[in-house]
């Protein structure tokens, strides 16, 4: 009975293992890229608030 067991907790540790490996393949690539993308997004040359207030003395803030 314990050898049993034993078999199926080293298949149930398999497919956990299995599935984390599967995740990682397919989300990894998301992971690096998006805290770049992120930072390159959030940029003040590219944030909309720098453009809308250029206190040309017309408009201000």
């Amino acid at each position: 009975m314990k050898d049993n067991k034993s078999s199926v907790d080293a298949s149930n540790s398999s497919s956990i293992e299995s599935t984390r490996r599967d995740f990682i393949r397919k989300y990894g690539k998301l992971a690096a890229i998006t805290p770049i993308a992120v930072t390159t997004l959030m940029s003040p040359s590219t944030s909309a608030a720098p453009k809308s207030c250029r206190g040309n003395g017309n408009k201000r803030c």
